[in-house]
């Protein structure tokens, strides 16, 4: 009756060696957030945006330096007035060639210049805390996809020692049934059993496709071997105001929102700068050559002073404008430390709740083995009907995928408070890509040991 036993042992225990994370070879969870932070194409988009705002910045510091300009033309030319006639040359045809150069200077243009560059500085700072931000977001998306295909594959696994321990209890009824002491409705109910734990195991192994799948797509690369990381209970805070505390200190998300609003705090001076009077030093050199009057040469030094005084209410317009995005982008951050708080509580109260849950369902599975070895010896004398031992091996294989789900529930959502807190990056050890930092960043970036 018990022969089947040492199988099951041995294919517990290749499940377990299947994630165990001394396992050679397996990659860990923390190489796998690394390959995707280098590889991730939202990631990559972000850095990409920094570079960008890069070049804006410099655009924006050009305001600042000389400006040449150089113009020069040649063509034909027929001439009719007052000159040509007087020299009988009217209705001729002339060749006019001109040339210009042109250096001017900004003395004072009513700080626009100056209100453009802090805008762009903050504009690279908005994105590199983007960069930071969007890096923490696929790091836990990828820690929820290497857990979950660990889990699909010891639910798997779990699915394949369900559908062993039905064989075991078909294979009984059978040659009870053969024998002609058994009844004929026992051996139909232990294939509709079977059949159930067939679909079971094809519902797994679905499920543990669709996770890699989704792993994949993440991480750049299909999964192989997989070390099981252990829950980092120890570096948690200990209280919900810590994690919170922590988190409206160090989120990138927040520091990329108050970016925003000093961008948009500078966006409204750049706006206020056309209702002050601009002031350009120009130096100038002209070379006009026509047809008639010979060479002209014009060398100037020039204080050029242009005053707009009216365009319509366009400049008040625009002030106002900006006026109100300041509102929003203040708004906006608003927003954002509203959801990084309920993030974090979300998180912090997810992660007690499965710890507790994992404790209640560990003795729900050891109850559910206990019986389940009694009901197989109790049936074995008769003491018990086939349907109470059906009824104890799909309790126990219930059981068994409750406490998978809640030790993994347990594990992700640790790591969910880290996200929360804007530090998972922190806690695994892994460095930002370079393009995270921005030109007033005060975060560590870790770099991993090797």
């Amino acid at each position: 009756m018990n022969r089947r036993r040492p199988l099951l042992a041995m294919l517990v225990l290749a499940s377990a060696i299947a994630v165990s994370p001394s396992l050679a070879g397996a990659q860990s969870l923390q190489e796998a957030v690394e390959q995707a932070i280098r590889t991730n194409p939202e990631v990559l988009a972000t850095t990409h945006h920094r570079e960008a705002a890069d070049q804006g910045l410099k655009q924006a510091q050009a305001g600042y330096w000389p400006r040449l300009d150089v113009d020069t033309a040649i063509g034909r030319e027929r001439r009719d007035d007052a000159e040509t006639r007087l020299l009988g040359l009217n209705r001729t045809t002339f060749t006019h060639s001109t040339a210009n150069v042109t250096l001017s200077q900004m003395l004072f243009d009513g700080f626009a210049v100056k209100s453009e560059v802090a805008r762009q500085s903050a504009r690279i700072d908005s994105s590199a805390y983007g960069v930071a931000a969007t890096a923490e977001d696929v790091a836990l998306r990828v820690v929820g996809a290497y857990l979950e295909v660990l889990r699909r594959r010891e639910t798997t696994a779990a699915a394949e020692d369900n559908i062993e321990s039905h064989l075991r209890i078909y294979d009984q009824i059978k040659l009870r049934s053969d024998r002609g002491v058994g009844r004929r409705a026992d051996l139909y109910q232990a294939e509709s059993r079977l059949a159930l734990a067939r679909d079971n195991l094809r519902s797994e192994q679905s499920s543990l496709k669709e996770a890699e799948v989704a792993y994949a797509r993440l991480v750049g690369m299909p999964p192989d071997a997989l070390a099981k990381p252990v829950a980092p209970e120890s570096e948690l805070p200990r209280t919900e105001r810590q994690a919170l505390d922590t988190a409206l200190a160090n989120h990138p998300s927040l520091a990329g929102a108050d970016a925003d609003v000093a961008q948009a705090r500078a966006q409204y001076d750049v706006a206020r700068s056309a209702l002050w009077p601009r002031l350009d030093l120009e130096l100038s050199s002209t070379h006009d050559r026509e047809g008639v009057l010979g060479p002209i040469n014009d060398r100037r030094v020039m204080l050029r002073l242009r005053y707009n005084i009216f365009q319509g209410g366009a400049d008040k317009a625009r002030i106002g404008e900006t006026h109100a995005q300041i509102r929003e982008a203040e708004q906006v951050r608003n927003r954002t430390r509203l959801d990084i708080q309920e993030s974090v509580s979300l998180a912090f109260n997810a992660y007690h709740t499965a710890r507790d849950r994992v404790v209640v369902l560990k003795q729900y599975v050891d109850s559910s083995a206990a019986t389940r070895e009694a009901y197989s010896l109790q049936f074995g004398i008769g003491q018990r009907s086939l349907l109470d031992l059906l009824n104890a091996e799909n309790e126990f294989y219930s059981a068994r995928i409750a406490y998978l789900g809640g030790q993994y529930a347990e594990t992700a959502s640790a790591y969910r408070v880290f996200a929360g807190m804007g530090q998972l990056l922190d806690m695994l050890r892994i460095g930002l890509p370079a393009e995270a930092w921005s030109l007033h960043s005060v975060r560590i970036s870790l770099v991993p040991d090797r």
